[in-house]
């Protein structure tokens, strides 16, 4: 219990995001948008909320080409402002979905769920005692975002033809 509560008091967010992740497969699974949440389920509403995720997608990027480029001028403030943001694009995420759909939207569901997850367990949440522990989380959650993105656009593209 007493690693519980210092890694919430170290990493806020983490309980934030496990309870966001669960709420979205919630509203998933169960359909709920389809259902009694049917005011969120708006072509409107979901180009608002896509729009967000979009913006937000771009901007987790910048931590990964800070990263590449070297440039650790304000990197901890853009670390921190990363995993809010994923924080709340997880929250946006159940509301933006309406339900599993096509094999290939319950593919961008999964591995949308799979990088939440992932970024959560991250070295302030566990500590790594190996570095080559560190290094394959770290490809997992930069491998399974740059899957995200052709997922992204497709489901975009798809979205906007049907409309």
């Amino acid at each position: 219990m007493r690693v519980l509560m210092q890694t919430a008091r170290r990493a806020p967010y983490a309980a934030l995001i496990l309870m966001a992740v669960s709420l979205a497969a919630l509203v998933i699974s169960q359909e709920w948008q389809t259902g009694f949440l049917v005011v969120l389920s708006g072509f409107e509403f979901q180009v608002v909320t896509g729009s967000l995720l979009v913006t937000g997608l771009c901007y987790q990027w910048i931590l990964f080409f800070k990263r590449v480029l070297r440039d650790n001028k304000n990197a901890r403030r853009v670390l921190v402002n990363h995993r809010w943001v994923g924080v709340g694009m997880t929250y946006l995420f159940a509301l933006h979905a309406v339900r599993m759909g096509h094999t290939w939207m319950t593919l961008l569901s999964v591995v949308f769920f799979l990088i939440a997850l992932t970024g959560v367990l991250n070295r302030e949440v566990l500590r790594y005692r190996q570095n080559w522990i560190y290094l394959v989380w770290l490809s997992a959650h930069i491998g399974l975002s740059a899957m995200m993105v052709p997922l992204v656009a497709l489901h975009v593209w798809v979205a906007l033809a049907y409309q």
